[in-house]
């Protein structure tokens, strides 16, 4: 798996890898195997939503991040998330590849996919009213645990709301390892698939 391309500066190497920023609290979730698809529609500085990389390290961040859009039993997890955070730096632990992809306009069916995510339903609804002429952006992602975190430094150069970033670190991708078998992700795929009528 490619992530990105690296240069120097002179003095370092420097690796450019694609990062999705998405919130905190659903990249542990990701990272736990609670949850395999996301849900976009493109940030306030986007164009919409695009898939600008098939693989990309999952970014996590507090900005716009709301508890009252998390699952009950969730809400915890957030609340300690939100209490760890650290001011200067972001801690990256995975990564993904994306499994498959989908657009839906249909609430109905995006409140069936429930199971497959920790956000609630009031997080759907909130998601189908931004940008209303645009569908949803729904992406099945088989994710992937880095065997060494990358500390990312700095973080204020990164903020605001966009869905893509090019994060530049003087470090590369080591080993990593599959969160969920290829098998439950061509279950979860046919189901998805089943639901959306695609």
């Amino acid at each position: 798996m490619t992530l990105g391309n690296t240069h120097s500066d002179g003095s370092n190497t420097i690796t450019v890898m694609h990062a999705l920023k998405e919130w905190a609290v659903v990249v542990r979730a990701v990272e736990e195997g609670k949850q395999f698809i996301l849900f976009r529609k493109g940030g306030i500085l986007d164009d919409g939503f695009s898939v600008e990389s098939n693989q990309f390290l999952l970014y996590p961040t507090f900005e716009h991040q709301s508890r009252e859009y998390v699952k009950d039993e969730y809400k915890d997890e957030f609340d300690r998330l939100v209490r760890d955070s650290d001011r200067d730096t972001v801690t990256v632990r995975s990564l993904a590849r994306v499994y498959a992809y989908y657009e839906s306009s249909s609430i109905e069916r995006l409140l069936r996919l429930s199971r497959f995510h920790i956000l609630n339903d009031a997080f759907i609804s909130y998601r189908m009213q931004w940008n209303r002429e645009r569908p949803v952006s729904i992406m099945l992602i088989q994710p992937y645990m880095l065997d060494e975190p990358l500390i990312v430094q700095d973080k204020h150069k990164y903020y605001g709301c966009r869905s893509w970033i090019r994060l530049e670190m003087n470090a590369s991708i080591g080993n990593y390892s599959p969160i969920a078998s290829d098998s439950l992700l061509e279950s979860i795929r046919k189901e998805v698939e089943s639901i959306l009528e695609v």
